[in-house]
């Protein structure tokens, strides 16, 4: 499976499970709310994408946030394995895409993937719908929110 199916099926996966999964998540005693969803999202994350669509000694970068579990890593599993490979958005059509968070036409080349969001009065959620990215802009470092609808994936090598 490619990078770019495997994230939209987890898009179709988080809009489905989030109500459910969240009332099991929230308000636990030894973690915050926000610690238990990074936790679950990272999981799935390495379980249902990375392990889908990558050779078994490469590693994506953490999903969003990332896990809190083991302290020192950000990973679920492998937790002493380094990132291998980054996820790249590219415009559908076109050299740029609509950024719905800074209300501008970007071009995407040295934006990487963080996690998928819903987007909701100018701010980006982590909540459903999740048919937004955000990504990070490496070169100015910003974070910019693009339609999923709008961008495709792929792998680049760190």
């Amino acid at each position: 499976m490619q990078i770019d199916s495997a994230i939209r099926l987890f898009a179709i996966f988080l809009n489905h499970a989030w109500r459910h999964v969240d009332e099991l998540l929230i308000g636990r005693a030894y973690t915050t709310n926000e610690s238990s969803r990074n936790d679950w999202l990272q999981a799935n994350w390495e379980f249902l994408v990375e392990r889908k669509v990558l050779d078994l000694n490469d590693f994506l970068e953490v999903y969003g946030d990332g896990a809190d579990f083991y302290g020192a890593s950000s990973r679920i599993t492998d937790v002493d394995s380094a990132s291998t490979v980054k996820i790249v958005a590219i415009p559908k059509s076109g050299d740029t895409v609509y950024d719905v968070l800074n209300d501008e036409d970007v071009d995407l080349s040295n934006s990487v993937f963080d996690r998928l969001v819903g987007f909701d009065n100018g701010f980006y959620i982590l909540e459903p719908d999740f048919n937004f990215v955000l990504l990070f802009d490496e070169n100015i470092r910003v974070e910019r929110v693009v339609r999923l609808n709008d961008v495709k994936f792929d792998l680049d090598r760190l």
